[in-house]
């Protein structure tokens, strides 16, 4: 249930909602998802609603009664997401067969695609990403302060909203802030990194997106969890690619030899590699995540076609599943986890292919931003399943590959139209 300190701020956001300019409808939202704590909801019927659930009905409504809503031309990619959320809660329900665990689904349902369409509906243009990037480093500006404090004294200053705490693990602070664990904050910054660079790179508040993308990094440290810092690493070498993306295929190529050439000649599996998490930062738990995808592998006919309602007996601590690819086959099969799968590369797959096109500089840098992003989500997603804020913040950046796979299907009809023109008047040339 909701503390009273935060039952007066998730009034006052909805009252934000309900008040500010159609261009910033999102701030209380984002907010919301940057500094309210998730284990804060309201119990209704049976129905439970965290903060940023409230939040997505008031703005729904909003949008219809204020006749905010703009026209969506849904694509492949759209229809993608919800055939991605349609599987999984169809495949969970059937396996589970309990009317509380189809509630549980709705709800999912209800997260997945409230927060995408609610995105997709504030994202008409690239003036638009730009607007959700502000905000979100305006946001960034005081949340870093408060990991400063938790960091050096080990007190959580979020506590006061909500059940969260600071973990210490090889006498080193965890910091979590608002996240339901630390991991998932180093996560959610390390994820809006590349977008942070691609608008400095761009914006004339060069200044305000250096400084986001430094605090960054500061609370990714601050997390002291080996996949942040993993991930981290990862952006450190791809973004720089930018000048290079037209070999992305190569890159690509290159990659997937690699690792089967080293699965050939290591002693394990390729993704034994995951072990060596522990260099980047001492007590972390590589083993666990190594363990997982070896044991999920191998029961891969178990949960196949339905997925499974435990991985327990698979073996010592596998019943935490700590591997969002894995959570996606457990919970709805490997159908739900092939659609995951195909999302994730499509949406790279458009937006480095559109930064390639004849855009403007602005538009490429965007476009390469939300490509590393998700990269980044994809790497994440080896060391941990995601839930609570930062699973908003995947849908949002599956709405930002949403709305560039439109602006590349109107683009290439333009420009068939062009050359259907062109060849028209030449031949009338000719003649």
């Amino acid at each position: 249930m909701l503390n009273e300190l935060t039952t007066i701020i998730t009034v006052f956001l909805v009252a934000l909602c309900l008040i500010l300019p159609r261009k910033y409808r999102l701030v209380p939202f984002i907010t919301a998802a940057c500094f309210m704590p998730t284990d804060q909801r309201v119990i209704l019927g049976g129905l439970d609603f965290t903060i940023l659930r409230i939040l997505i009905v008031v703005l729904v409504l909003r949008i219809y009664m204020r006749g905010e809503v703009a026209v969506i031309h849904w694509n492949r990619f759209d229809k993608l997401v919800f055939a991605w959320t349609t599987c999984g809660a169809i495949v969970f329900s059937l396996q589970m067969a309990s009317t509380g665990d189809i509630i549980n689904r709705c709800g999912v349902m209800f997260d997945v695609l409230g927060t995408y369409w609610l995105c997709r509906q504030c994202i008409h243009s690239w003036a638009g990403i730009k607007t959700i990037m502000m905000i979100f480093a305006i946001c960034l500006l005081v949340f870093a302060p408060l990991v400063g404090f938790e960091w050096a004294m080990g007190q959580n200053p979020f506590a006061a909203l909500g059940r969260v705490s600071t973990w210490v693990r090889e006498e080193r602070y965890r910091c979590q802030a608002s996240f339901v664990h630390s991991i998932a904050m180093g996560l959610f910054w390390v994820t809006l990194l590349p977008m942070f660079i691609s608008m400095a790179m761009i914006d004339k508040r060069k200044i305000l997106y250096w400084i986001a993308a430094i605090l960054c990094v500061f609370c990714i440290l601050g997390s002291a969890s080996a996949s942040p810092l993993g991930t981290l690493l990862v952006v450190a070498l791809l973004f720089p690619m930018f000048k290079w993306r037209h070999r992305y295929s190569f890159f690509v190529k290159s990659l997937c030899v690699t690792l089967l050439f080293l699965h050939i000649t290591m002693d394990g599996p390729v993704w034994s590699l995951i072990t060596k998490m522990s260099v980047i930062v001492p007590g972390s738990t590589g083993w666990h995540r190594f363990h997982l995808i070896d044991q999920g592998i191998k029961h891969f006919s178990e949960w196949a076609i339905l997925g499974t309602r435990s991985t327990a007996h698979w073996g010592y601590g596998c019943e935490d599943v700590t591997n969002q690819y894995l959570l996606e086959g457990v919970r709805g099969g490997f159908m739900t986890l092939a659609l995951f799968v195909a999302i994730l590369v499509v949406a790279m797959k458009t937006s480095v292919k559109f930064s390639l096109r004849s855009v403007p500089r602005d538009v490429s840098w965007l476009s390469w931003g939300v490509c590393i992003s998700i990269a980044a989500h994809c790497v994440g997603f080896f060391g941990n399943s995601y839930f609570g804020q930062i699973q908003m913040l995947l849908y949002l950046h599956f709405a930002f590959a949403g709305f560039i796979y439109e602006v590349a299907a109107d683009h290439s009809a333009e420009l068939s139209i062009l050359r259907h023109k062109n060849s028209l008047f030449a031949e009338c040339g000719l003649n």
